[in-house]
């Protein structure tokens, strides 16, 4: 076992995680089991449709879209809104042994299955090293992180432990649902409409969780309110006896999510991310003695999805395309040598790169994104929130640029007249549909007419 410095104070222990180096064979024989242990979770419908961890056809994508959603029709709409993410101490190292057995079985997952995993976690044991020094120890609890079998394994121990709580009648609601949480393995967000209620979810959530070995880290939980309705009064939400902070921004699976919405500053947070990956190959990458095609692999295979991830979900402007337009020429430039004064022209300049147009290439993915889960089952959330219309009055003035103006605007439609019909946006399309929206769309968008140019 080996431990990975995360983030904040390298003197702090609790700032570094534990990874198990397992055997080549234990990995095999694990992967084997996970194989088994994933067919009979999708047989007996253990996981919701909330929990996304670590599953065939989700992503964290999918979480980050229905909650920007949420946020986009509770501003739109003055709904009530609020959200908690919920944050555990070490969950995969704490959660209890004998909670995973009992959580299996009473799933009724095959017995010779439960005795096989069990026999991998009989008298476990592990080397700490750090540096030259090295320290056995027994471990009597937790998964194994770097175990193809522990993501599983514990979704669903923290599912068992969800299904204690009641949910019913508590959520946010959509459409007659009710929408009480998203998951991404220990990744929670409580949703509900009332402060209260959520305050009492957060409690509950905080009693299940303890009887498998879970503790909410309440320094690090924090709260938001998703719409712009004025407080009546200062509101707090409270767990144990500790205030929880309230946030105008979260980074949730790796998205700011911030109140009031605001897409642009995920855009240039991606931006700041891909410049990191660059600056640190900056010798490689400005060097004249490397060949352009190296170059070019490297951004497409390093930066490219640093600076475009989640990209699905974004909700685009001419401010932002501009924005990252400008981002993908700096770079292009300096992989070159090419200065501004030297006034080489931009369509030049991506001739000799040869780089994938990034504006382009996040439309694309935003269009298949939207096929993809406009012929998903209606039970997916994200496709329930895309197409939810809420029957409330919208506040004065004009709204903001929804997710799906530009996709309407494309099919020559009008995203306000769409509700659970919006699939129907994307009927009759051909295969070419994704190329050409993401081609008509970044004209409209990089157009600058008189005023911007001023």
């Amino acid at each position: 076992m080996i431990l990975l410095y995360k983030s904040g104070d390298p003197t702090n222990v609790a700032n570094y995680r534990p990874i198990s180096l397992l055997s080549t064979i234990y990995k095999v024989i694990t992967k084997a089991l996970n194989t088994r242990l994933e067919k009979a979770a999708n047989d007996l419908a253990i996981l919701p449709q909330e929990q996304a961890g670590f599953r065939k056809r989700f992503s964290t994508v999918h979480h980050i879209h229905t909650l920007n959603m949420l946020l986009e029709k509770s501003h739109e709409f003055n709904i009530p809104a609020y959200a908690i993410f919920i944050d555990f101490k070490k969950a995969f190292d704490t959660v209890e042994l004998p909670a995973v057995w009992q959580a299996l079985e009473s799933f009724d997952v095959d017995d010779n299955l439960i005795k096989a995993i069990q026999l991998l976690y009989a008298n476990g044991s592990a080397a700490v090293k750090i540096e030259e020094y090295q320290a056995e120890l027994n471990i009597q609890r937790g998964v194994r992180q770097g175990d193809p079998l522990s993501p599983l394994l514990f979704t669903i121990t923290l599912q068992y432990a969800l299904n204690t709580i009641d949910f019913r009648n508590r959520g946010f609601r959509i459409d007659g649902k009710r929408l009480p949480f998203l998951a991404y393995a220990d990744d929670i967000v409580l949703l509900s409409n009332d402060r209260n209620e959520l305050e009492n979810m957060a409690l509950d959530l905080s009693k299940a969780s303890k009887q498998i070995g879970l503790t909410i880290n309440l320094e690090k939980t924090k709260w938001m309110k998703l719409n712009n309705t004025t407080d009546i009064e200062e509101e707090l939400i409270e767990i144990e006896g500790q205030t929880i902070e309230r946030v105008r921004e979260y980074v949730y699976l790796g998205q700011v999510i911030s109140q009031p919405r605001n897409q642009l500053k995920e855009i240039r947070r991606r931006i700041q991310a891909g410049r990191s990956i660059f600056f640190r190959h900056r010798m490689f990458l400005k060097s004249r003695s490397v060949a352009l095609d190296l170059k070019r692999k490297f951004v497409n295979t390093c930066i490219l999805p640093a600076v475009l991830y989640g990209c699905e979900t974004w909700t685009w402007t001419k401010e932002t395309a501009l924005t990252l337009r400008s981002a993908q020429r700096r770079l292009e430039r300096a992989m070159l040598g090419v200065r501004l004064i030297d006034r080489v022209s931009a369509k030049i300049i991506r001739s000799r790169t040869g780089l994938r147009d990034w504006i382009h290439t996040a439309l694309k993915r935003k269009w298949n994104y939207a096929k993809k889960i406009s012929l998903c089952r209606d039970e997916m959330w994200a496709n329930v929130t895309t197409g939810w219309l809420p029957m409330c009055k919208r506040g004065k003035g004009r709204p903001k640029t929804r997710w799906l103006d530009d996709i309407a605007k494309f099919r020559q439609r009008d995203s306000k007249e769409f509700g659970n019909g919006w699939t129907t946006l994307l009927d009759g399309c051909i295969n070419k549909s994704a190329e050409l929206f993401a081609k008509k769309t970044r004209h409209i968008l990089c157009y600058r007419d008189k005023k911007v140019n001023k």
